[in-house]
């Protein structure tokens, strides 16, 4: 896979940009990748977006329902324990 940095201008398809974890979908046959030369974008083969699709699809089909039963129970138990307060900062010292 080609690394490209942003503002590059680069043929159509499917760019990860490994600075923030967006997936950059460039139309036509070129195009100019968002961003700054700081950001980074891996070329990910059409290929591999067809395959890898249905997999992380069904895995949040998967693993959704676990997220909310998880977030439920935290809530619940955040309402029985309540959560321990900080500890009081010390006054500031008296000059003079």
């Amino acid at each position: 896979m080609k690394r490209f940095e942003g503002g590059s201008k680069v043929k159509g398809g499917f760019y990860f940009n490994q600075t923030s974890w967006d997936l950059v979908t460039v139309s036509g046959k070129h195009g100019v990748l968002p961003g700054t030369s700081r950001d980074l974008h891996l070329k990910i083969p059409v290929l591999l977006m067809l395959l890898g699709a249905p997999i992380i699809g069904a895995t949040l089909v998967m693993f959704l329902p676990f997220a909310g039963i998880a977030l439920f129970l935290h809530a619940g138990y955040r309402k029985i324990v309540p959560a321990p307060k900080p500890a009081p900062e010390p006054a500031p010292a008296r000059i003079g």
